[in-house]
């Protein structure tokens, strides 16, 4: 009866981890190999069972409420990596404001970690943000940060607080005022490029400023975009500390 329970309680790890490894970034990216997934989150539930902290309560045996169980710790998993995508949703935000002010927004590129059609510079910073996260080693960190879910939130301890779900809906303005942010620096060139497209017009009225206005706006967004990768790299950096304190906020609201 004790290797039952046992498997009992890794089968709840196994579901908690596998709850984040089909919604966080990176680790649930559509072309991440299903069967390396699943073998990473039997991995990590297999490390972690022996050292959690023993149960107050055996687990029920009754089926139905085992189930109920596991669905919480699905729910714990799937709202961690929620969380962690909204940074990823404000680079996309962020693209495709670049896109339309540039002239890029009449075409797009295909995103196979989302497997959906992405704006050409939403992509660019996309592929950035993720080699920063994975260079700063945040996906250790990602990964730490579920494991640190059981200290605050043992096996069927998930509580849904209303409270706390309207603070995690109010999280979504992050979404827009970093999209925003990533945009300024191209925005703000492009007003200029605009403004002194439209003062050659009226001064030359024979020029055809729709044939040459798209080459300049594509080439000052690219250039800018390239001048502004540092401040990008510490605008992601802000964003990514800020993704950690709502997951840490997250999990002790959870418990």
């Amino acid at each position: 009866m004790a290797e039952l329970g046992i498997f009992k309680l890794y089968m709840l790890v196994m579901v908690r981890f596998g709850g984040m490894m089909v919604s966080a970034p990176i680790l649930g990216a559509r072309n991440f190999p299903a069967v390396a997934k699943i073998g990473l989150t039997a991995l990590f539930a297999l490390l972690l069972t022996p050292v959690l902290a023993p149960l107050k309560a055996d687990l029920p045996e009754d089926a139905l409420e085992y189930a109920l169980m596991a669905a919480g710790e699905l729910l714990v998993g799937i709202s961690i990596g929620f969380v962690m995508t909204l940074v990823f949703a404000a680079v996309q935000v962020g693209g495709q404001i670049m896109d339309l002010q540039t002239g890029f927004g009449m075409m797009n590129v295909f995103n196979p970690a989302f497997e959906s059609q992405f704006p050409i510079f939403g992509f660019f910073l996309f592929i950035v943000a993720v080699l920063y996260l994975l260079v700063t080693g945040g996906h250790r960190d990602m990964i730490r940060a579920l494991a640190a879910t059981y200290d605050h939130i043992p096996p069927g301890g998930f509580v849904a607080r209303r409270e706390l779900m309207w603070e995690v809906g109010t999280w979504g303005r992050h979404m827009f005022v970093d999209g925003l942010m990533i945009s300024a620096p191209v925005a703000t060139a492009m007003v200029l490029a605009y403004a002194t497209l439209g003062l050659l017009n009226r001064a030359i009225p024979q020029m055809h400023l729709f044939v040459i206005g798209f080459p300049i706006t594509i080439a000052a967004g690219l250039f800018v975009t390239a001048l502004s990768l540092g401040v990008y790299a510490e605008l992601f950096d802000g964003m990514f500390e800020r993704m950690f304190e709502d997951v840490g906020t997250l999990i002790r609201g959870m418990g």
